[in-house]
């Protein structure tokens, strides 16, 4: 998400740049574990990120910096409503999103278990973006832009190599390798797709906290899939292999061992909108790259590091780009209508 989106601002600046990756999602194929991108729900909303920053803050970089991209024709970003709901009380104050208010005000119907009434939280609409739509196009554009691509492992040797270069670092997880940063934590998370043939998207999304489990659920609706979501376990990698947090309600689908409720807490809310049917559901997990010690944004000698979002990669990547960019070129957020308009052309290229 990063590289790409660092290349082609980069590449529309007049830069020369090859994007250094061994994988990348959608492109080499939609089973790349490693690789988080591949597996995001993608709503612009920052969720599970360490920032200076206040989460209104982060929301209204996110919101104002996705705005161009839906306003353009031939991106893929939408809108739509999204419920933000409890089944107990919930006293915290809304966060300052797109048309927010109160869920107990709320005069439509809100999606909810059978027997369970909401009692707190908010409804408010958002931005999601269609992520096998969105990642392609990224990356052609950053082609047409005249930007070349790689396909390698970098390796920390290499980096010594480099000095002479100015270097965007995009790695995630492996600037733990690459860079010796222990704050890195790779973070599991589970997506059960479920097969949908509506001729639009469903109009909604929603995080849905229930009273019997000690974390939320969350749908979100692409063009030929729901998603079911919202486990979020801690770890990290050795060798290769994942080491973490078990689900404390484990149960079994498609071969994948999930926290029940992203079946149970789902399948109550969405069977009146979709046939969930256990055994047609695929499922998958991949890693957020989580650093402790928060988004790490800034310029190292000949290295502008852009990493360590969490579950916020897609909600804070132009805001990211605009910060990384901006150690070598003054760029404000008025490049990104432009920027988007020139994206959103590479659909009919």
């Amino acid at each position: 998400m990063q590289g790409l989106s660092t290349g082609v601002l980069l590449q529309y600046l007049g830069h020369d740049t090859t994007l250094v990756s061994d994988s990348i999602a959608y492109i080499d194929g939609p089973d790349i574990p490693t690789v988080c991108t591949d597996y995001a729900a993608a709503s612009v909303y920052p969720v599970q990120v360490e920032s200076k920053y206040s989460e209104d803050d982060l929301i209204r970089q996110a919101e104002a910096t996705f705005e161009p991209f839906y306003e353009a024709d031939g991106v893929p970003v939408r809108k739509h409503r999204h419920y933000y709901v409890y089944e107990e009380e919930h006293p915290e104050p809304n966060p300052a999103r797109m048309n927010v208010q109160d869920a107990t005000a709320y005069d439509g119907d809100i999606p909810s278990r059978s027997g369970h009434a909401i009692r707190g939280g908010y409804v408010c609409k958002e931005y999601f973006v269609e992520m096998p739509e969105y990642i392609p196009q990224l990356y052609e554009a950053y082609l047409a832009l005249g930007g070349e691509v790689e396909r390698r492992t970098v390796t920390p040797d290499e980096l010594d190599a480099m000095r002479g270069q100015t270097v965007f670092n995009c790695a995630g997880y492996g600037s733990r390798e690459l860079f010796g940063d222990e704050s890195m934590k790779a973070v599991k998370g589970h997506i059960l797709q479920v097969p949908y043939d509506g001729q639009e998207p469903l109009p909604f999304s929603y995080t849905y906290t229930p009273t019997d489990y000690t974390h939320y659920a969350y749908m979100y609706p692409r063009k030929d899939t729901v998603l079911f979501g919202g486990s979020y376990l801690m770890g990290d990698m050795h060798d290769g292999e994942w080491t973490g947090e078990s689900p404390e309600q484990p149960m079994t689908v498609d071969g994948e061992t999930i926290p029940e409720r992203l079946f149970t807490v789902n399948k109550d809310i969405m069977s009146d909108y979709v046939d969930v049917d256990r055994d047609a559901i695929r499922a998958k997990h991949g890693f957020r790259p989580y650093r402790t010690k928060g988004m790490r944004i800034e310029k190292d000698g000949n290295v502008i590091h852009n990493y360590g979002h969490g579950g916020s990669g897609v909600s804070m990547s132009w805001w990211s780009v605009l910060r990384t960019v901006g150690y070598i070129e003054d760029v404000g957020e008025d490049v990104l209508p432009e920027l988007a308009a020139a994206i959103g052309q590479t659909a009919t290229a």
